[in-house]
């Protein structure tokens, strides 16, 4: 039988980048795996966190008299990653998400070294290349020896499990399967694989076994027919069968796999959405980046654990694992609790300017079907997201399609899909690179107002009436430091990041071929990049902070839309000293008759739209005490009446940068006076360029690239400067309007249409 001994102890732990033979001379740190050195700089702001070499260490207590094959396993290391056992190389691994493994039988002595040298500096070949991010460093996922006997389930395929559960007809009366297991014999054997399905109360449903003649590596494969299946049916009922596959020789079982597995069938409509055994179910989703405060992404089970249990209590019945692999352990949860998911790799943002056929993407979505591929609750592969936004443009629907082929040639049970970035054109042929197609786009935080989705959804159908339609990621930032009465736009308030939510998932809702929509994100997380709302290292769109302590009244907006268990919350409990004498307090809730008090006396209702509703408040002087109830339900919270704002709730204008603020707005305002300002008329000569085209292809023109220097020099220098190439200066203007004046853009446009575009 093979065994699984897990080594995460007593590590040693160099961050320095050094040869082999001078590690001896080193003064070595003692680590407990998971383990990352950028869980604190990763996340400090200013783009400068430790991207580079380091070296772990270990000795090895192996079992060197063991009658069998051992194999050193890895479940995770960001991101390129050489391994030494015993002085040997025993390879490398490149991409920092996926599984890998070596077969370590030959090299095992009385004593044994491991010496792993990790990096997670930018490598051109190996994604993600570029991504709003941080890249964590380290052994930050479990690291295994696996001891298995002479003959065994092969678990040198991609580090899979070597047994693949096929779901090939799956319907309300029966169950279609083919079993594949890959064998393993050192020397020419006679064996047998035999499967046994059992239900969730233990007992046996069906069994069926198959012999043959292996000699080093074979396939056994076997049909199998399970009559009136309990179905996997997502959150609703997440009915699992317990599926044992054994391998024997002479009636003795030398290998097993133990694989829980959900049977379903599922369909994409291009009119409708997506339906899971035959009925339609819109999917709530939720983005997930893995990483969390103070641990970065080296995660323990119990973090996991905390993820789902928050997002089941919010309602969602959907997860998006962004932007890469995740650990197994948290699709081994979405199996159990019924979670629809799009699962990806991190092919994000740009194509490798060495290699443009993008060989890295293609070995990193072999990994993560392989090593995933029995996992009921993926429905979706992803095969990029957001390339294209780089104005140095690779061929992305010849990609998208090489990817596709590449996941229909490891599984024909699955659709694949990609999540288009929002500079992307409705009528771009490389939405039809893949099955489905999804969207992200930001109306409401980066570009215009949330109402601007109407237009773009329904251009896009009209557009393209057959092709299935999603939307992968929407959000805004929301800070809990910053309040206001009257939230807007970029005001960075946890008022407009709930108003935001509202709005959008109102529209989302009109559309039922809309198949599924995705808030991004689930959690606040890293991003050194980013200093915006007064936060460094941190993307704010999260539902929930980054510590997982906190829910932001959006997290319960949705809870109030998607959850049947009953809920009531107050907002804006955080916003606590109020200068207006009257208030609009709102509550979200899933029950018909909410009530609020105001210091003992009941106030009548405002008004209410779906789950959201409005009491007018009249505050009394000092402290006001605010209760709902609804049933057995209650909530409570106190405001403070003062007589002028309180500033600490606004956030000084100064900080209210962004990652996408690519020009000295406060210098460039002074470059013109109000007589300039409005009264120059915007030029666009055919065949000329404009402030519409790309900052990429005007730069590629000599005269261009002056004209941009000349006026906004910073922008060049900008850490983000590579993506915003792939926009127009109309629509960065559009994103960041405070910096970057009318007067100006008339001023740089109508030199650029000067200049003819070389034909």
């Amino acid at each position: 039988m093979s065994k699984k001994v897990c080594i995460n102890s007593e590590w040693q732990f160099l961050l320095k980048d050094l040869e082999r033979q001078d590690l001896s001379s080193q003064d070595f740190s003692l680590v407990e795996l998971p383990h990352t050195w950028n869980n604190i700089d990763g996340v400090s702001g200013g783009n400068d966190y430790h991207r580079g070499k380091a070296w772990y260490l270990k000795k090895l207590d192996i079992d060197s008299k063991h009658q069998g094959s051992i194999f050193l396993d890895f479940e995770g290391v960001n991101s390129i990653c050489d391994v030494y056992l015993n002085d040997q190389h025993l390879g490398r691994h490149e991409g920092g998400y996926s599984g890998f493994r070596y077969d370590i039988t030959e090299l095992v002595s009385e004593e044994n070294k491991l010496e792993v040298l990790v990096d997670n500096s930018h490598d051109e070949t190996v994604y993600p290349l570029f991504a709003d991010f941080t890249f964590y460093g380290g052994i930050y996922r479990d690291v295994n020896i696996i001891y298995t006997n002479d003959v065994h389930f092969n678990k040198m395929d991609l580090a899979s499990t070597g047994v693949y559960i096929s779901q090939n007809d799956v319907t309300d009366t029966y169950a279609k399967v083919n079993v594949k297991a890959l064998v393993c014999a050192n020397e020419e054997k006679e064996v047998s694989v035999q499967a046994a399905w059992y239900d969730a109360d233990g007992k046996l449903v069906l069994s069926d076994e198959i012999s043959k003649t292996v000699s080093g590596q074979d396939t056994i494969e076997m049909d199998m027919l399970i009559e009136n299946p309990v179905l996997w049916n997502g959150v609703e009922n997440p009915y699992q069968y317990k599926c044992l596959v054994y391998l024997k020789v002479d009636g003795d079982i030398l290998d097993t796999e133990e694989i829980m597995i959900g049977l379903r069938y599922f369909e994409f409509d291009e009119q409708k959405g997506f339906f899971l055994n035959g009925k339609r179910l819109q999917l709530n989703g939720v983005s997930r980046h893995q990483d969390r405060a103070e641990a970065g992404n080296a995660l323990t089970h119990e973090h996991q654990l905390e993820d789902m249990a928050i997002i089941k209590e919010m309602g969602a019945n959907s997860i998006r694992l962004a932007h890469y692999q995740h650990n197994q352990f948290f699709y081994d949860l979405c199996d159990k609790e019924g979670m629809v998911v799009w699962a990806e790799i991190p092919y994000i943002s740009k194509t490798s300017d060495t290699d443009a056929t993008a060989s890295n993407a293609i070995s990193q979505m072999r990994e993560l079907i392989r090593q995933s591929y029995n996992h009921a609750s993926i429905v979706m592969w992803g095969v990029q997201n957001e390339v294209g936004m780089f104005g140095e443009e690779k061929p992305l629907e010849q990609i998208a399609r090489e990817i596709h082929d590449v996941v229909k040639e490891e599984d024909t049970t699955r659709v694949t899909t990609q999540a288009q970035v929002m500079m992307i054109q409705e009528d771009d042929p490389a939405h039809y690179a893949t099955d489905t197609v999804a969207w992200n786009k930001y109306y409401g935080w980066y570009v215009g107002e949330a109402e601007e989705f109407i237009p773009f959804i329904e251009k896009f159908r009209e557009i393209n009436p057959n092709k299935a339609f999603g939307i992968s990621e929407y959000g805004a930032e929301g800070i809990l430091n910053w309040h206001s009465d009257e939230p807007k736009v970029k005001d960075y308030t946890e008022e407009y990041h709930a108003i935001y939510h509202e709005k959008t998932l109102k529209i989302f809702n009109q559309y039922d071929f809309i198949w599924g929509t995705y808030v991004w994100n689930m959690f606040d997380f890293g991003s050194d990049m980013r200093d915006e709302g007064g936060v460094q290292g941190m993307n704010n769109k999260g539902l929930v902070t980054f510590d997982r302590k906190t829910r932001k009244d959006a997290f319960y907006f949705y809870q109030s839309m998607w959850s049947d268990k009953p809920m009531l919350h107050i907002t804006s409990k955080r916003f606590v000293d109020r200068h207006l004498d009257q208030i609009t307090v709102k509550v979200y809730s899933n029950q018909d008759d909410v009530k609020l008090t105001h210091n003992g006396q009941e106030i009548s209702l405002g008004k209410r739209e779906d789950t959201v509703y409005y009491f007018d408040v009249l505050l009394a002087e000092g402290q006001n005490l605010i209760e709902a109830f609804a049933g057995d339900l209650s909530d409570k919270t106190v405001f403070n009446k003062v007589h002028e704002m309180n500033m600490d709730y606004v956030l000084p204008k100064d900080e209210n940068t962004s990652a996408f603020n690519l020009v000295d707005g406060e210098n460039v305002k002074n470059w013109f006076t109000d007589e300039v300002n409005m009264s120059m008329e915007m030029i666009f000569n055919e065949g000329c360029f404009s402030i519409k085209d790309k900052i990429g292809d005007i730069i590629d023109h000599p005269e261009g690239d002056e004209v941009l220097r000349k006026y906004i020099a910073p922008m060049f220098e900008h850490s983000m400067f590579n993506m915003a190439k792939g926009f127009s200066l109309d629509t960065l203007a559009g994103m960041q309007p405070d910096s970057m004046p009318q007067a100006l853009l008339v001023m740089i446009n109508n030199e650029l249409n000067q200049i003819k575009k070389q034909v």
